[in-house]
């Protein structure tokens, strides 16, 4: 069976505070966040999808952006292999 994993969101660039570097079986990675803003009865509801960049050229174009910007970024649905923390790898980012 063939399985689909492709995902493509977009929101507002959060840079995390605290360690945002960092190194799997699968090389060294920059994380960061996307934060969406939803609202819910009138109530505002902000949720915070954790991204991964392991390609310096996505690294670059991630660092040329400030926090608040507008981002899209398409990749596939990873699971740390340690932490089992959900996050998405980054394949393009806009």
């Amino acid at each position: 069976m063939d399985w689909e994993n492709s995902v493509k969101i977009s929101g507002k660039v959060h840079f995390l505070k605290g360690k945002s570097e960092g190194e799997t079986g699968t090389g060294k990675y920059t994380q960061f966040s996307i934060r969406q803003d939803s609202s819910f009865n009138g109530e505002t509801r902000r949720d915070f999808l954790v991204v991964r960049l392991y390609e310096e050229t996505l690294r670059e174009k991630l660092l040329a952006k400030s926090e608040g910007d507008d981002v899209t970024v398409e990749g596939s649905l990873r699971s740390s292999r340690g932490s089992g923390i959900n996050y998405v790898r980054c394949e393009v980012i806009q």
